[in-house]
């Protein structure tokens, strides 16, 4: 959406500076810890050319983060472009001023002019849609008003719920598998076998909370996200084969190596453990501690929540004289656009297309309707203070681990150069040379350590994650409120002559067509709260925007009614002369013709008179003589 620049501001301030000042310092940190590590490589790759490229390939890779850090952070501190348009309409917006916006938006709003004008007529609320999936409608059947909040929201809702389910469902199956393991039901390969089910559970856990880190897509806005049983088929499936696979697997190897289980568990004592039940505890408590912080600030917003489908309506008849092509003419540019927040263009969703049909003998009837929105002024949210600190700690915890997840990844350079100088004193050239009886517990000790600092940095790294989307989440959600305004009128007219000015002795007339009409407005008004969240860059407001909540406003409602009625009383059904000019030209030619017939009075007179002395003469000479 371009950015249509005008001197009254409408008060849209930038939601992220806290969020930016907290991530480019983490930035400037793994910056300095970048070029830090590439120092250290400079003076140490004359002496260790190897040592030297790996410390410069983690200090490239750590540069390369800490710089998107410091920019993306940097650039939310930056000043908000929000120009006149702002935020996306609701439906594409058909008024002739904002066509070139229309466009650019027409793909980010969320309904159409039919489904708002069901919404406002139905007094229903299709923003909120029903939950997709078991694990879904069982969430919200425990939480009854999540299906009241933002899609954002809900999604991040469902899919924390959809890992903690994920999570006991797989910590089930692992005690089913430990228990058909362990008991002997398998034989001694699954005795063998546990520490895989171990290790493929802890995976499965680790990378089931780190998917639910992710980011909220931009497409979760627009819809909810489906949450069914699925994965928890998978895993109800997987305890029951994995055990079979991998014990016959396990078995026929033992067979055609010749192996038997005493060799094996002497081959595993010398191997370092992968402590999967500490990583498990691990992901569990800080799960817990994560989802802490986003329930308490989902449960601020659900203290919010309000979801009203009210709106205030008019329906009445008038008889006026009026043509029924100045109600509409009046309405959208005087009465609405009276309206207008700061003189912005209202949002037409509907445009004003009245239609006439004429009849015979100057009949007819009329039609047409309209939704308009005043344009949207943002609507504070207080959600308290327990909220905002909340938000600030989640902030600062995801920025703090991702600190420690760098410290891990650094450790896991200084690692792999100690492998490298093992294998080099070693003289290690095979892999088979590196597993043998002589290196086996050193090397493998040294590989373990490296894997633990890339399992422990992926681990805490996740959770960071979680923590700063969700923060981020609540950050971005700007709310708004606006008037959504429907009017539909119907009616008949006839048409008939009045006439003035048409006495014997009127020097001027005025012949007017009027027009009586039968009106039966339909106005519909809801003061509506809106929902959106914003981003950092050139697209800030430029995405969907949802209704959460409808309330009546009898107060515009009567003063829209007011303006009507004035309107219509105030009209004039016959033409008058309003200039002095013409009223000086019409005085003169009454004054002429008040002359003219003077002059033929007085002759008229004489004429009279005349007639009768001769009918008197007359009527003397016609009686008979005595």
């Amino acid at each position: 959406m371009a950015f249509d620049y005008g001197s009254i501001d409408l008060g849209l301030k930038n939601p992220f500076k806290l969020e930016g000042k907290v991530t480019a310092l983490r930035g400037l940190i793994e910056s300095i810890a970048g070029v830090s590590l590439l120092v250290i490589a400079a003076g140490s790759v004359k002496e260790d050319a190897t040592a030297g490229w790996i410390l410069m390939i983690f200090g490239m890779l750590i540069l390369a983060l800490g710089i998107r850090s410091l920019s993306s952070g940097i650039y939310a501190t930056l000043k908000y472009f929000v120009g006149r348009n702002h935020p996306t309409s609701l439906a594409y917006n058909f008024s002739k001023s904002e066509s070139s916006t229309a466009q650019e938006e027409k793909k980010e709003v969320a309904y159409s002019a039919q489904s708002l004008e069901e919404m406002l007529v139905g007094r229903k609320n299709s923003t909120f849609k029903e939950p997709n999936g078991f694990l879904s409608r069982l969430l919200h059947s425990l939480i009854p008003k999540l299906l009241f909040l933002p899609y954002p929201i809900r999604n991040i809702a469902q899919r924390l719920f959809g890992s903690w389910v994920s999570t006991l469902v797989a910590l089930i199956a692992y005690a089913l598998v430990a228990f058909v393991s362990l008991s002997g039901f398998t034989g001694e390969a699954g005795e063998l076998a546990f520490p895989i089910y171990s290790a493929i559970l802890m995976f499965y856990v680790l990378f089931s909370w780190r998917s639910s880190g992710k980011p909220i897509s931009r497409n979760a806005e627009k819809n909810i996200e489906a949450l069914g049983t699925g994965a928890l088929a998978k895993i109800i499936s997987l305890s029951f084969i994995l055990p079979i696979v991998i014990g016959l697997s396990m078995s026929w190897l033992m067979q055609e190596q010749h192996i038997s289980k005493v060799q094996i568990d002497n081959w595993l004592e010398q191997l370092p453990s992968l402590h999967a039940g500490l990583y498990l505890v691990a992901i569990i408590v800080l799960a817990i501690l994560s989802c802490a912080l986003v329930f308490v600030m989902i449960k601020a917003r659900l203290n919010s929540v309000t979801p009203t489908a009210e709106v205030s309506e008019l329906r009445e008849n008038w008889q006026e004289s009026v043509h029924p092509e100045e109600i509409f003419i009046n309405l959208d540019n005087l009465v609405m656009a009276n309206r207008r927040y700061k003189e912005v263009p209202n949002r037409v969703y509907r445009e004003l297309d009245p239609k006439l049909q004429e009849q015979i003998e100057g009949k007819g009837g009329f039609k047409g309707e309209m939704i308009q929105e005043i344009q949207p002024k943002l609507h504070p949210m207080d959600l308290g203070k327990s909220f905002s600190l909340t938000r600030l700690l989640a902030l600062l915890s995801g920025n703090l681990l991702y600190i420690v997840a760098l410290t891990f990844t650094v450790l896991l350079a200084y690692s792999l150069i100690n492998i490298y100088h093992y294998v080099d004193a070693a003289n290690i050239s095979t892999i088979e040379q590196a597993f043998n009886n002589q290196h086996i517990i050193q090397f493998s000790e040294l590989l373990m350590t490296s894997f633990h600092f890339l399992l422990i940095g992926i681990l805490i790294k996740a959770f960071a994650q979680l923590l700063i989307n969700s923060a981020h989440l609540f950050f971005a959600e700007m709310q708004f409120e606006s008037l959504l305004v429907y009017f539909k009128c119907e009616g008949t007219f006839t048409e008939s002559k009045i006439s003035t000015g048409t006495g014997i002795h009127d020097s001027t007339s005025s012949v007017n067509t009027l027009v009586r009409s039968s009106i039966t407005p339909w106005i519909i008004v809801s003061r509506v709260i809106s929902t959106t969240f914003a981003a950092t860059g050139m697209k800030n407001l430029e995405h969907p925007r949802h209704i959460m909540e409808m309330h009546k406003d009898e107060g515009q409602l009567q003063a829209i009614k007011n303006d009507l009625i004035a309107f219509l009383k105030d009209r004039e059904s016959i033409a008058s002369i309003t200039s002095e000019r013409d009223l000086g030209n019409a005085s003169q030619i009454h004054q002429l013709n008040q002359q003219t017939r003077a002059m033929p009075t007085q002759q008229a007179i004489t004429d009279e008179e005349a007639a009768f002395y001769l009918r008197k003469k007359e009527n003397l000479s016609d009686k008979p003589k005595a």
